[in-house]
């Protein structure tokens, strides 16, 4: 009966024209009790896989950056992760959520799946099609259901990208990847959400999955997060055209990068139009925040559609969880879950501290007279005490303009056609 329940609420998901929220994997018990059961289906789709021919995304440097239709998009996150991390402590929670990444990274790449770049407590994968992103999303909740730890949420969806292979980390930017963040947001814990039904099955494994990674180093430190963001960004590609706006993008990565490096500290990864750093003190993070707010003009001259630029930043402090992997370095835990969650409710060129990052040495100092307030941020317990800070603007400085504007210049003219000429 638990079967046939969710395979009914799968099918009534046909006749609605709104994002679709497929419902979370049964029980393994259930699953256990039921005596025969069909393939796992996504709304309206044949029960038999479809192979797909699509070839797999290039990510080698030499394909540099360039455009390509039809990509299938997955986005997954462990769904309460804020919860989890006060609930286990630090480690304890970390570990739990990696090995269910792990876990879903490896089902994905079965599928040709590529992991562009973890999302906190999740990651994104680009497919060659859309029903590789599918078959993917199916058997990651089949696996997630099967093992302990926090339930995944994922959002599938497709469309035209920018693949941008020429730096350390692969990255891709476009509207559609906009979407299918929110798809994931949308999900429940276990459940899969897509933007509408489509007559498409999903495809098959093309091999066994990869392991996972190994993890050169684990460890606990103390150390300042910051986040910066462009407001509003999300609908400018579809607005003014992928080739603008990935290069205001790139223009502004090389901005922040620049202020973030000038103050000792290190640009873990971006994030589309997201930038996130690491300090190892929250002075500098805090310095570094006011060098960014307060030359803003020199970006927004540079930069294509740099008028348009509205940033915001979120700054905390506290207990990290450093992971190191091939090389890689990222930062997670609930002082980055709480970084991220106050550069969302700062405003256009405001940076919010945290009150713990505020009364660290000499930080106090760089915010002056900030207005100190207090917030709620999802998955915390009762309110934390914030400042918020907007700092001064500074004198246009020429050379840094310029210095953009190259890069601005540069990023427009590496855009060449995809190498399977979609």
């Amino acid at each position: 009966m638990v079967i046939k329940a969710v395979l009914l609420a799968r099918l009534a998901a046909l006749s609605s024209p709104h994002p679709v929220c497929l419902p979370a994997a049964p029980a393994l018990t259930a699953v256990l009790a039921a005596p025969s059961l069909p393939p796992p289906m996504t709304p309206g789709l044949a029960s038999a896989p479809a192979p797909f021919s699509a070839a797999p995304l290039d990510l080698s440097p030499a394909a540099g950056v360039y455009e390509r239709r039809g990509v299938g998009l997955l986005v997954l996150d462990a769904k309460d992760s804020t919860s989890l991390h006060l609930s286990e402590g630090t480690r304890r929670a970390h570990a739990m959520i990696r090995d269910a990444v792990d876990g879903a990274e490896g089902e994905a790449s079965a599928f040709d799946g590529r992991v562009i770049r973890r999302l906190g407590d999740g990651s994104l994968i680009a497919f060659p099609s859309y029903a590789a992103a599918l078959g993917a999303a199916e058997a990651i909740q089949r696996e997630n259901a099967a093992r302990p730890g926090p339930r995944l949420r994922v959002g599938v969806h497709a469309g035209r990208v920018l693949v941008d292979a020429t730096g350390k980390l692969p990255e891709i930017y476009g509207r559609a990847v906009e979407k299918t963040l929110s798809l994931a947001a949308a999900a429940d814990g276990g459940g899969i959400a897509t933007e509408e039904n489509r007559t498409l099955a999903p495809a098959s494994p093309t091999r066994a999955p990869d392991a996972p990674r190994p993890v050169d180093s684990v460890r606990v430190e103390r150390a300042a997060t910051m986040f910066i963001g462009l407001d509003g960004w999300s609908t400018a590609y579809e607005r003014y055209g992928r080739r603008r706006s990935y290069s205001a993008v790139k223009t502004f990565h090389a901005f922040v990068r620049d202020a973030v490096e000038r103050h000792g500290g290190l640009v873990v990864k971006t994030e589309g139009e997201t930038v996130m750093a690491s300090f190892p003190s929250a002075a500098d993070a805090v310095r570094a925040a006011a060098g960014i707010q307060g030359r803003m003009a020199d970006l927004r001259a540079a930069a294509p559609l740099g008028k348009l630029f509205a940033a915001r930043v979120g700054v905390s402090w506290g207990r990290v969880i450093r992971e190191e992997r091939g090389g890689e370095v990222d930062y997670f835990g609930n002082t980055v879950n709480a970084a991220a969650r106050l550069m969302r409710l700062a405003g256009d060129g405001e940076a919010l501290i945290s009150g713990s990052a505020a009364d660290e040495p000499g930080a106090g100092d760089e915010i002056g007279g900030a207005a100190r307030e207090t917030t709620r941020l999802k998955g915390f317990d009762g309110e934390i005490p914030v400042f918020r800070f907007k700092p001064k603007a500074q004198p246009r400085d020429a050379a840094a303009t310029a210095r953009l504007r190259a890069v601005a210049l540069n990023a427009r003219a590496s855009i060449v056609p995809a190498p399977d000429g979609k």
